[in-house]
């Protein structure tokens, strides 16, 4: 039952039916009735997990991650196709093919990232977890460095504790550098004050090159057994 149906059913006996009675209750209760909705629809609207659209850009201001991240995207310009931010010539008689401009000197070579719901929500996710995450790379009791780390990347990295007051972290070759210099413009990699990353490095367990004696790596690939694979070079994305 409605609460405009519950109020009209409290009408004393002697108004129960003068139209106009009911009528005003009704359209009174019927204002009511919207408040009561949206205050019962207020904690799943602004549930993280159910969050979407204008609701979830009120939560990313509360945490402090905004929806559109400056200097993140790698500005596509005219180049070859060795480059994969660069773009070749249009084609005038196929619509179907895109061009670049050509780089301008002053230009930055970075432009904004709008980030999408699902984005937005696991970096809000990520940015929570580091506003309240302990100073340790694991922990039983509190949300962990490594946890926050988990949330940022979708899984796909791990840190680790070089015991010289530097952290090392290592990412999946899935997560792409606009991925990463999204995250770190955003200030989501977690360390206790006074340490630092000293590298990033591009690098997977099963999937980056090494010698037998490591079980965690793969060899050379081999051009005549389709099914041998190789590992890809790990390598440093920054240092310092």
């Amino acid at each position: 039952m409605s609460l405009t149906d519950e109020y009209t059913l409290m009408l004393i006996k002697q108004y129960w039916e003068k139209p106009r009675a009911k009528a005003e209750i009704e359209l009174q209760a019927s204002t009511w009735e919207r408040i009561a909705d949206l205050l019962r629809d207020f904690e799943t609207e602004y549930d993280l997990d159910f969050a979407r659209g204008v609701q979830l850009d009120v939560l990313g201001k509360i945490v402090g991650v905004p929806r559109v991240v400056p200097a993140v995207l790698a500005r596509i310009t005219f180049g070859f196709d060795t480059n994969p931010n660069s773009m070749g010539f249009a084609d005038r008689f196929n619509p179907l093919r895109e061009g670049a401009p050509f780089s301008r000197r002053f230009e930055p070579a970075y432009t904004i990232q709008q980030l999408d719901d699902n984005q937005y929500r696991r970096l809000i996710r990520a940015k929570v977890a580091l506003n309240v995450c302990s100073a340790y790379i694991a922990s039983d009791e509190r949300i962990s460095i490594q946890d926050v780390i988990n949330q940022a990347f979708d899984g796909r990295a791990y840190v680790v504790d070089n015991q010289n007051m530097s952290l090392t972290l290592y990412i999946s070759p899935s997560v792409s550098l606009d991925e990463l210099r999204l995250i770190r413009q955003l200030g989501l990699l977690p360390k206790p004050q006074g340490v630092r990353y000293s590298f990033v490095v591009l690098a997977e367990p099963g999937v980056t090159f090494g010698f037998d004696s490591n079980p965690n790596s793969l060899g050379f690939a081999d051009r005549f057994d389709p099914t041998r694979e190789g590992g890809i070079f790990a390598r440093a994305l920054i240092n310092g």
